[in-house]
Formats: structure tokens, C-alpha cells, sequence
């Protein structure tokens, strides 16, 4: 009966569809419980052990990977082997939040909290996937540990060789859609330095901070005329991120001051060409930092066809639309695997926000077409 009336509330909730899968809520909440912040490790370790235990009382085959940084990275699959014919990747850690994103709630079909949507709700669907094919397909999932910061962990495993054969998904977007190309990004840290001293003579010392503005100023505007932000927004796109100039006390000018720019990209080499023009424009230093080149799958492959057409059938009326990302997700770890790779999701919203939710009947419908699409895929 629990699970007829979970099934009804998905046909009132997800534009007339009714699930077979029943989300498992209660672990959902465990997950979220595990405040697991990128860049505090112990904390990811305990979010992928918590999803290994679930998985393995499920009889699901799982491999800890341990990185030299500290990470432990699972692997999970249906059959034995690092190779599978399709690879999901979805990631444990979550940007920080306050503590009153903690613990989970719930308010009819949406869960709130921090990393529901982004991204332990999608592991979740992942999760109940893998149990269901155990021993049935040839599937498995890399949980990543650092995609909020670069998604190097995920990285690590696809070359200690667990890669798809056929397709990989990264189970990271957005609802019924598909994902097929991102932008790259890449951080530049640009900083003058100079003599500091007492604000009361600025003239015995070198203005950090206006030399700072003067040269971002002149990047802005040589950018922005350069390339001009089009109605889809897929071009190169340059922001400000961070600025440090810190003299120590209100009345003294900085050695030294900085501002970091994030490139988002659209072309493998606009990172070197945006690199040059930043030192010419600003006449400043210049650090180059984590860098990410921009990918792109081909969008008619024929298993992109039957991924389309399992979710057409899946979402009734829904055109189901091939679309490129301009953030970045795990996908930029597939891309030399030599298979297509498509971003998909389930049905959430404010990501990274203090909103951020999660519907909770979507979660059994993504999973009820991955099963479909990876059992008549796999044929």
C-alpha cells in the first residue's frame, strides 16, 4: 500500500508520471546530514562510505579508491571489473552552507537542504539504479568527491581505468533535458606589487589597489569589446571572482593586492588567448590556476537518440531538448574515453542557495528510465 500511494503522489507531481522506484527518503537524509564541503575531506569520506555500506547490503559490488591527498573515491557496479558498458557519475561533496540547511526537511514532494539538488538527490536515483541491475547489466558509477572544486577525485578514477565502454552520464543537470557540450573554465590571479606605507603620503608609495582597479577596468572594457555576449551566451565569458588588498590597518597601502577573473570558455584555446590579454591589458603579474578545457559530445549519436526517446516516453508531451551547459560538471573527466557524454538530472532547484530543494517523486522517475534506457540500451 505504501508503495501504491508513493507511485499515486508521483503521477500528481511529476506531469503525470507514475514511478516504480520508490525513493529512499530516509537515506537521503543521512546523506545530507554528512556536511561533507568539498574541500573538508574526512567529511566526503564519511558521505562515500555512508553510500558504500547502502549499496553493498544491496549485494552491489563496490571499490574504495584511496588518493594520495586523503580522498576515498567509490566505484560501484553491477558487474565485476573496472570497465563498464555505462558509467554514471554524480558527486558527494556540497559547497558550505549555514546550519539551518541542516537537518533535511520536507514539505509534501520537495526536500530542502543543502546538496538535496546538488548533488546527493541525483546520487540517490544512481544508487537505487545500481541495486536494481545488480547482476542484471553492465553499469557503474564513480561518486566524486571534489566536483565543486575542480572534480579532480573523479578524474583520478577514470584513469586508474574505470571507464564506460559505450556511454557515460553524468547524473549532475538539469530535468528533462539533455546536456551535450560545456564550457571550459580557467582562474587567473593577476596582482600588483609595489612599495606600501602610510595613507597620510600616498605620494611615497605605489597605489597597489588603484593600479588593481585602473587595470581591471581596461581588461573589462577591451573584453567586452571583444567579444559581445550573444541571446544564447555562448561565447568566452570573463568575471571577477575575488579581491584581496589587505594593507594590515585602515591608514596603511598595501605591498601588495589581487583579483582573481574566472574564464568560462567555449574554445579549447581561449585560455591562452585570454592568459595574453590580461598581461597586456593590465600590465600586471599574471598566475594562471585551475584550468578546464571546454567539451563537446556529438548530439546525434545513436545512443543519444535512444536516450532521447527513453525520456520522451518517460516525460509524455516533453520535446526533450539537446542543450549546451554553460557551467561545468564531472563530464570534462570523460571526454578522452572516446564515447559520447551526456549531463542529465532530476527535478530540483537553488543549487548552492539557502533554498535549495529537491521533488522527491522525481527522484524513483529518473531512475525508473535509467533502468529502461540502460536494459534496452545494453542489448
Amino acid at each position: 500500500m505504501k508503495r501504491l500511494l508513493i507511485s499515486l503522489f508521483a503521477l500528481s507531481t511529476c506531469g503525470g508520471l507514475m514511478g516504480a522506484t520508490v525513493p529512499d527518503v530516509d537515506f537521503l537524509g543521512e546523506l545530507v546530514s554528512v556536511r561533507s564541503f568539498s574541500r573538508d575531506i574526512p567529511a566526503v569520506n564519511r558521505a562515500q562510505r555512508l553510500m558504500k555500506a547502502w549499496l553493498e547490503r544491496r549485494g552491489v559490488a563496490c571499490t574504495l579508491e584511496k588518493l594520495s591527498d586523503g580522498h576515498e573515491v567509490l566505484f560501484a557496479a553491477t558487474q565485476p571489473g573496472k570497465e563498464q558498458d555505462f558509467v554514471f557519475a554524480a558527486h558527494l561533496d556540497t559547497v558550505p552552507a549555514e546550519d539551518n540547511l541542516y537537518p533535511m526537511r520536507r514539505e509534501g514532494d520537495k526536500v530542502f537542504g543543502r546538496g538535496v539538488s546538488d548533488c546527493k538527490g541525483n546520487c540517490v536515483a544512481v544508487a537505487q539504479v545500481l541495486a536494481a541491475l545488480n547482476g542484471k547489466a553492465s553499469v557503474g558509477c564513480i561518486f566524486g568527491a571534489d566536483e565543486e572544486i575542480g572534480g579532480e577525485t573523479t578524474r583520478a578514477l577514470v584513469e586508474r581505468g574505470y571507464r564506460p565502454r559505450k556511454m557515460a552520464l553524468v547524473v549532475d543537470g538539469g530535468w528533462n533535458r539533455i546536456i551535450y557540450a560545456q564550457k571550459g573554465h580557467t582562474y587567473f590571479t593577476v596582482t600588483a606589487r609595489g612599495k606600501g606605507g602610510h595613507s597620510s603620503r600616498p605620494w611615497t608609495s605605489d597605489d597597489q589597489i588603484t593600479r588593481l582597479m585602473l587595470g581591471y577596468a581596461k581588461l573589462r572594457a577591451a573584453w567586452d569589446a571583444k567579444f559581445p555576449l550573444p541571446p544564447d551566451k555562448w561565447t568566452d565569458v570573463l568575471s571577477a571572482t575575488y579581491v584581496k588588498g589587505d594593507g594590515g590597518a585602515l591608514n596603511r597601502i598595501p605591498d601588495e593586492a589581487s583579483f582573481v577573473v574566472n574564464l568560462r570558455s567555449v574554445r579549447p584555446e581561449s585560455a591562452d588567448e585570454a592568459e595574453k590579454l590580461i598581461r597586456e591589458v593590465t600590465g600586471l603579474e599574471v598566475v594562471r590556476g585551475e584550468d578546464s578545457k571546454p567539451c563537446s559530445s556529438d548530439p546525434n549519436h545513436p545512443l543519444v537518440a535512444a536516450l532521447r526517446a527513453t525520456m520522451r516516453k518517460a516525460y509524455p508531451g516533453e520535446d526533450i531538448p539537446l542543450e549546451r551547459m554553460l557551467a561545468a560538471t564531472d563530464a570534462r573527466c570523460f571526454y578522452d574515453c572516446g564515447v559520447p557524454v551526456m549531463v542529465i538530472g532530476t527535478k530540483g532547484g537553488g543549487a548552492h542557495a539557502p533554498d535549495e530543494w529537491e521533488s522527491v517523486s522525481s527522484i524513483g522517475v529518473t531512475a525508473d528510465w535509467l533502468i529502461d534506457f540502460v536494459t534496452t540500451a545494453g542489448k
